[in-house]
Protein backbone atom coordinates (compact mmCIF):
# COMPACT_ATOMS: atom_id res chain seq x y z
CA UNK A 1 0.00 0.00 0.00
CA UNK A 2 0.79 3.62 -0.92
CA UNK A 3 0.07 4.98 1.78
CA UNK A 4 3.78 6.63 3.59
CA UNK A 5 5.09 7.39 0.06
CA UNK A 6 1.40 9.13 -0.48
CA UNK A 7 1.69 11.11 2.58
CA UNK A 8 5.58 12.14 2.12
CA UNK A 9 4.19 13.59 -1.32
CA UNK A 10 1.23 15.35 0.03
CA UNK A 11 4.01 16.97 2.69
CA UNK A 12 6.19 17.62 -0.29
CA UNK A 13 3.56 19.42 -2.16
CA UNK A 14 1.93 21.58 0.93
CA UNK A 15 3.31 24.83 -0.10
CA UNK A 16 2.44 24.57 -3.66
CA UNK A 17 -1.43 24.88 -3.53
CA UNK A 18 -2.14 21.12 -3.45
CA UNK A 19 -4.30 19.60 -0.61
CA UNK A 20 -4.13 15.74 -0.48
CA UNK A 21 -6.89 13.84 1.24
CA UNK A 22 -7.47 9.89 1.54
CA UNK A 23 -10.97 9.36 1.09
CA UNK A 24 -11.89 5.73 3.13
CA UNK A 25 -14.82 4.31 0.81
CA UNK A 26 -15.04 0.13 1.61
CA UNK A 27 -13.14 -2.44 3.12
CA UNK A 28 -11.61 -3.19 -0.16
CA UNK A 29 -11.29 -6.87 1.52
CA UNK A 30 -13.51 -7.49 3.80
CA UNK A 31 -13.02 -10.38 6.02
CA UNK A 32 -13.69 -12.14 9.63
CA UNK A 33 -11.92 -9.02 11.37
CA UNK A 34 -12.48 -6.13 8.77
CA UNK A 35 -16.04 -6.93 7.20
CA UNK A 36 -18.70 -5.08 5.18
CA UNK A 37 -19.91 -2.11 7.34
CA UNK A 38 -23.23 -2.23 9.22
CA UNK A 39 -23.41 1.26 10.28
CA UNK A 40 -21.68 4.97 9.59
CA UNK A 41 -19.85 4.22 13.42
CA UNK A 42 -18.44 0.66 12.54
CA UNK A 43 -17.25 2.61 9.01
CA UNK A 44 -15.62 5.10 11.46
CA UNK A 45 -13.99 2.46 13.53
CA UNK A 46 -12.31 0.91 10.42
CA UNK A 47 -11.30 3.65 9.40
CA UNK A 48 -9.51 4.73 12.36
CA UNK A 49 -7.68 0.91 13.12
CA UNK A 50 -6.85 2.07 8.86
CA UNK A 51 -4.65 5.43 9.76
CA UNK A 52 -3.32 3.72 13.21
CA UNK A 53 -2.20 0.54 11.54
CA UNK A 54 -0.85 2.19 7.93
CA UNK A 55 0.04 6.02 10.02
CA UNK A 56 -1.99 7.57 7.52
CA UNK A 57 -0.49 11.39 8.34
CA UNK A 58 -3.12 13.33 5.52
CA UNK A 59 -6.62 13.70 6.40
CA UNK A 60 -8.74 11.15 5.85
CA UNK A 61 -12.09 11.90 4.80
CA UNK A 62 -15.09 8.83 5.53
CA UNK A 63 -17.74 8.38 2.84
CA UNK A 64 -21.66 7.75 3.42
CA UNK A 65 -22.44 4.30 4.25
CA UNK A 66 -24.13 3.83 1.15
CA UNK A 67 -20.37 4.56 -1.14
CA UNK A 68 -22.01 7.66 -2.62
CA UNK A 69 -18.93 9.53 -3.18
CA UNK A 70 -16.73 5.63 -4.50
CA UNK A 71 -19.89 5.63 -6.66
CA UNK A 72 -19.39 9.17 -7.95
CA UNK A 73 -15.63 8.75 -8.69
CA UNK A 74 -15.92 5.42 -10.77
CA UNK A 75 -15.85 2.54 -7.71
CA UNK A 76 -12.08 2.05 -8.52
CA UNK A 77 -10.05 0.08 -5.95
CA UNK A 78 -7.39 2.41 -5.22
CA UNK A 79 -7.94 5.19 -7.05
CA UNK A 80 -6.15 8.90 -7.27
CA UNK A 81 -7.92 11.33 -8.74
CA UNK A 82 -6.27 15.14 -9.03
CA UNK A 83 -8.93 17.83 -9.50
CA UNK A 84 -7.44 21.55 -10.15
CA UNK A 85 -8.94 24.34 -8.02
CA UNK A 86 -11.26 25.17 -11.06
CA UNK A 87 -12.65 21.50 -11.18
CA UNK A 88 -10.78 20.53 -14.11
CA UNK A 89 -10.15 16.77 -13.90
CA UNK A 90 -6.23 16.45 -14.50
CA UNK A 91 -5.64 12.93 -13.57
CA UNK A 92 -7.54 9.58 -12.57
CA UNK A 93 -6.40 6.06 -12.05
CA UNK A 94 -7.40 3.34 -10.75
CA UNK A 95 -4.49 2.42 -9.11
CA UNK A 96 -2.21 4.67 -6.90
CA UNK A 97 1.38 5.26 -8.17
CA UNK A 98 3.11 7.03 -6.02
CA UNK A 99 5.99 8.36 -9.09
CA UNK A 100 3.53 8.87 -11.58
CA UNK A 101 1.31 11.26 -9.50
CA UNK A 102 4.33 13.21 -8.68
CA UNK A 103 5.43 13.97 -12.41
CA UNK A 104 1.41 14.37 -13.00
CA UNK A 105 1.44 16.90 -9.86
CA UNK A 106 4.26 18.98 -11.52
CA UNK A 107 2.77 18.96 -14.56
CA UNK A 108 -0.08 20.38 -13.70
CA UNK A 109 1.40 22.88 -11.27
CA UNK A 110 3.34 24.28 -14.85
CA UNK A 111 -0.12 24.12 -16.51
CA UNK A 112 -1.96 26.07 -13.82
CA UNK A 113 0.86 28.65 -13.83
CA UNK A 114 1.93 29.35 -17.78
CA UNK A 115 -1.73 27.97 -19.42
CA UNK A 116 -2.59 31.88 -19.79
CA UNK A 117 0.84 32.99 -20.91
CA UNK A 118 1.43 30.12 -23.04
CA UNK A 119 -1.74 30.18 -24.28
CA UNK A 120 -1.71 26.22 -23.64
CA UNK A 121 -4.90 24.17 -24.11
CA UNK A 122 -5.86 20.54 -22.07
CA UNK A 123 -6.74 17.55 -23.68
CA UNK A 124 -7.45 14.32 -23.25
CA UNK A 125 -5.48 11.23 -23.32
CA UNK A 126 -5.38 7.61 -21.55
CA UNK A 127 -2.79 5.31 -20.95
CA UNK A 128 -1.64 2.38 -19.29
CA UNK A 129 0.91 2.34 -15.89
CA UNK A 130 2.16 -1.05 -14.68
CA UNK A 131 2.81 -1.42 -10.76
CA UNK A 132 5.19 -3.74 -8.54
CA UNK A 133 3.28 -5.94 -5.79
CA UNK A 134 5.41 -6.84 -3.24
CA UNK A 135 2.88 -10.51 -2.66
CA UNK A 136 3.94 -11.29 0.95
CA UNK A 137 3.01 -7.55 2.16
CA UNK A 138 -0.04 -7.76 0.19
CA UNK A 139 -1.01 -11.35 1.66
CA UNK A 140 -0.35 -10.00 5.14
CA UNK A 141 -2.64 -7.13 4.82
CA UNK A 142 -5.51 -9.82 3.42
CA UNK A 143 -5.07 -11.72 6.16
CA UNK A 144 -5.03 -8.85 8.31
CA UNK A 145 -8.94 -8.45 7.73
CA UNK A 146 -9.02 -12.20 8.28
CA UNK A 147 -8.79 -15.40 6.60
CA UNK A 148 -12.56 -14.83 4.45
CA UNK A 149 -10.57 -12.07 2.34
CA UNK A 150 -7.38 -14.14 1.94
CA UNK A 151 -9.88 -16.88 0.35
CA UNK A 152 -12.25 -14.78 -1.66
CA UNK A 153 -9.39 -12.53 -3.52
CA UNK A 154 -7.95 -16.07 -4.69
CA UNK A 155 -11.11 -17.02 -5.82
CA UNK A 156 -11.40 -13.45 -7.85
CA UNK A 157 -8.24 -14.47 -9.19
CA UNK A 158 -9.21 -18.42 -9.97
CA UNK A 159 -12.36 -16.80 -11.78
CA UNK A 160 -10.55 -14.33 -13.67
CA UNK A 161 -8.19 -16.57 -15.05
CA UNK A 162 -10.97 -18.77 -16.46
CA UNK A 163 -12.64 -15.88 -18.12
CA UNK A 164 -9.92 -14.19 -19.25
CA UNK A 165 -7.75 -15.65 -21.63
CA UNK A 166 -4.58 -13.98 -23.44
CA UNK A 167 -4.82 -13.90 -27.65
CA UNK A 168 -1.54 -15.74 -27.87
CA UNK A 169 -0.64 -18.75 -25.75
CA UNK A 170 2.70 -17.69 -24.83
CA UNK A 171 1.52 -14.45 -23.42
CA UNK A 172 -0.62 -15.29 -20.51
CA UNK A 173 -3.04 -14.27 -18.78
CA UNK A 174 -3.50 -10.18 -19.30
CA UNK A 175 -5.61 -8.92 -16.05
CA UNK A 176 -3.28 -7.12 -13.19
CA UNK A 177 -2.95 -9.50 -10.09
CA UNK A 178 -3.04 -12.90 -11.75
CA UNK A 179 0.01 -15.24 -10.64
CA UNK A 180 2.00 -17.56 -12.87
CA UNK A 181 1.52 -20.82 -12.39
CA UNK A 182 2.91 -22.45 -8.35
CA UNK A 183 2.58 -19.19 -7.34
CA UNK A 184 0.50 -17.96 -4.96
CA UNK A 185 -0.52 -14.48 -3.80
Amino acid sequence: MATAAMDELAERYVNRAVRSVFVYTREAHPGEIYGHHASTDDKRRNARAFRDHCLVRREILIDELDGAAHRAYGLLPNMTWIVGSSGMIHYKAAWTNVAEIAGVLDDVLTFEQYRAERQWIPFYSERTSWSARDRAKFRAGLLRSGLRALSDYERMLRTQATVTRSPVETTGARIAGIDTPGETP
